[in-house]
């Protein structure tokens, strides 16, 4: 991995892990629309195998020491979801842990700044007396948030470190293009598949639960927008709920998701060891900073993108 010519010695090289997830592909794209540029040689990590992950992850940090102008590393990596198990869990805290520890490790040539992509939702599950904001108490229910917790405490290990500091985003329900069905999350996106393939789909909470709704390109810009406070700042390290700042509910979501696709959803209602890890009311109040970088997308906007995109993958695979 090169570290980039002198022309953009100034400039903020950029290195995204978890690359080709929702959030992070959203990512590369917000930094090629930027002042930051991609470091478009930095390896592909190797989820599959644990030893590769690990050395891919220890190639980039080695090659971010020497780069002599200035860095930002945004992890947006993660396959856990609510119910995830403590083995995955560990699992994916020891990646991150390994990736610090390389940093923190070597003397660097420029000024760095890390940003993990953290989960409002896991940390407040379990908090009380919404809206919450960075001075919350964080109180998770399961696996997920408790692991997005350690991910955060992680980042402790760079306090000592002159040359770099650290940022987290706790994010709310993220949405849009690209989101992962194999995984148990993204109300949306599931909604949207099964209207389209007309199959019933559960849920497994109230009609009127509230969640805070951001599609993916806006948080996308709102983690650039935090990291490019972060650098102007003398903070070493710093904390933001980056979020819309409107709570919708369960039923308008369905409701939109009907008026985008023209038919409604076929919805089973149930319960599930998954509800008590969700919490009813989950308002959340946006970093200002976040606020000031979003040019947010309407829900009903975002869901119609949504739907396209899921209905011109399904046109195309019927073709094929």
């Amino acid at each position: 991995m090169t570290v980039g010519s002198s022309t953009t010695a100034t400039q903020v090289g950029s290195v995204v892990v978890g690359a080709r997830g929702l959030l992070g592909s959203a990512v590369v794209r917000a930094i090629r629309a930027s002042e930051h540029f991609m470091l478009d040689d930095a390896p592909r990590v190797r989820w599959g195998s644990p030893v590769a992950a690990t050395e891919d992850l220890s190639v980039i940090a080695s090659a971010l020491a020497e780069r002599s102008g200035p860095w930002a590393v945004f992890w947006c990596a993660g396959a856990g979801v609510n119910g995830m198990d403590r083995a995955a869990a560990d699992q994916e805290v020891a990646q991150f842990e390994a990736f610090l520890s390389r940093l923190a490790a070597v003397p660097h040539k420029g000024d760095g700044v890390v940003f993990l992509a953290s989960s409002a939702g896991g940390v407040f599950a379990g908090s009380t007396g919404a809206p919450f904001s960075e001075a919350s108490p964080a109180v998770p229910l399961g696996e997920y948030g408790r692991t997005k917790l350690r991910l955060e405490a992680a980042l402790d290990t760079l306090d000592g470190h002159g040359s770099i500091t650290s940022v987290v985003g706790r994010f709310s329900n993220i949405y849009g293009p690209g989101q992962d069905l194999d995984k148990q999350q993204g109300l949306i996106s599931h909604l949207c598949r099964s209207t389209l393939h007309r199959r019933p789909m559960s849920i497994f909470v109230p009609l009127d639960t509230l969640r805070d709704y951001v599609f993916v390109d806006d948080a996308a810009r709102m983690a650039l927008a935090v990291v490019r406070a972060h650098r102007s700042s003398s903070a070493r390290s710093g904390l933001h709920v980056l979020a819309s700042g409107s709570a919708t509910t369960v039923a308008t979501v369905i409701t939109s998701v009907a008026a985008v696709a023209g038919s409604k959803p076929l919805i089973v209602q149930g319960v599930s060891p998954l509800t008590s890890m969700q919490t009813h009311d989950l308002r959340l109040v946006p970093s200002p900073v976040a606020l000031r970088a979003s040019e947010e997308t309407p829900l009903a906007v975002g869901i119609g993108a949504t739907w396209r995109d899921m209905f011109a993958q399904f046109v195309g695979a019927r073709r094929g």
